[in-house]
């Protein structure tokens, strides 16, 4: 695909990977991420434009279906600094994509404001109603153990020391002990009302990624009590998944691993371990009360599991969309799930 000048493709992972963390990229716009998106359904691209000092960028993940295509980009663009001529030409450097693939949609999830100002609105560009990726998390700063212990909630650091006096231990699984963690999953998304991936994905996930990526157990008199399974990019380590069984939990397994992924994202030389998706708002949801606020209520009750780790909370500018084909994005938005 040739791109309008000043835009390029880049074809070379190391020169990718820095370019996204020099203006603060983070997982979902690494090379990696997008080829391991390319082997379920998306067919990743990547452009990066420059105009008068400023950069910008954005691995756009491609879905075909029916001679047609939705453009998704992940956590971005990215950009350095912002022009009204930067906004001008990643417009139409998406738009060449977008009109040789087809696409209905391009959907953006800009990772901070600056991406966001290569989304404006007079160029197309307009709040959308899907919610793909969680919009807030929570980022917890990685210190020594006394530093991570004393930045918890009293309870959290209370349930952490517990799991471990009750005997619990922790360890780094490997790819064969996938379906173990598979049938936690499974047992979680039961229990919490959720759906998962095939495991596939997460082997794929765990391929990819490789010794940068890591999946962690929890275990209580020789059974797997709990899961994570973790990714490094750059200097940051996001949970990306986690599991446990229902009749262990008492044990607190679930804090023991979520300690167990903090340091051994330390030890890979990450500053910040991110807790991935939280509620959009602190406000209780319907029908609770402050003596029930553990309920699984959307994300109530893993936000309040993931708050008491001590992390600073960060919300995203929300989705973008660029409609191309209305009707058939009314007809899709009905009829087809994204699937990201």
């Amino acid at each position: 695909m040739t791109l309008p000048a000043p835009a390029q493709t880049i074809e070379d992972s190391e020169t990718w990977d820095a370019l996204v963390l020099h203006l603060g990229g983070r997982l979902l716009q690494s090379w990696r991420w997008g080829e391991f998106k390319g082997r379920h359904g998306w067919k990743p691209y990547r452009i990066i434009v420059r105009i008068g000092g400023a950069t910008g960028l954005a691995q756009i993940l491609v879905r075909r279906a029916y001679g047609l295509s939705v453009l998704y980009i992940p956590r971005g663009p990215l950009a350095d600094a912002v022009s009204p001529e930067l906004a001008v030409a990643f417009r139409e450097a998406v738009d060449r994509l977008a009109h040789a693939t087809r696409a209905i949609i391009v959907l953006a999830e800009p990772e901070d404001e600056r991406g966001l100002a290569l989304l404006p609105e007079h160029l197309g560009w307009r709040p959308s109603p899907f919610v793909i990726q969680p919009r807030r998390t929570l980022r917890v700063p990685l210190g020594d153990d006394d530093q991570l212990l004393n930045q918890m909630k009293p309870k959290t650091r209370y349930n952490v020391r517990l799991a471990f006096r009750r005997g619990v231990t922790t360890r780094q699984a490997s790819l064969a002990e996938l379906p173990t963690f598979y049938e936690l999953l499974r047992e979680t998304a039961e229990r919490d009302g959720f759906g998962i991936h095939r495991i596939d994905y997460f082997s794929d996930l765990l391929r990819a990624f490789n010794e940068d990526a890591a999946l962690l157990f929890a275990e209580f008199e020789g059974q797997p009590a709990a899961a994570a399974l973790v990714v490094r990019f750059g200097e940051e380590a996001v949970y990306l998944y986690g599991a446990s069984r229902t009749e262990l939990q008492r044990h607190m397994p679930a804090y023991a691993v979520q300690w167990a992924a903090m340091q051994w994202a330390r030890a890979r030389g990450c500053r910040w371990y991110d807790l991935w998706g939280i509620p959009e708002s602190n406000e209780l949801p319907p029908d609770t009360d402050e003596n029930h606020l553990n309920v699984r209520i959307g994300l109530w009750g893993v936000y309040r599991f993931k708050l008491g780790f001590g992390g600073h909370p960060y919300t995203y500018p929300g989705t973008r969309e660029l409609v191309r084909q209305p009707l058939l994005v009314w007809l899709w938005r009905r009829l087809r799930p994204l699937g990201a």
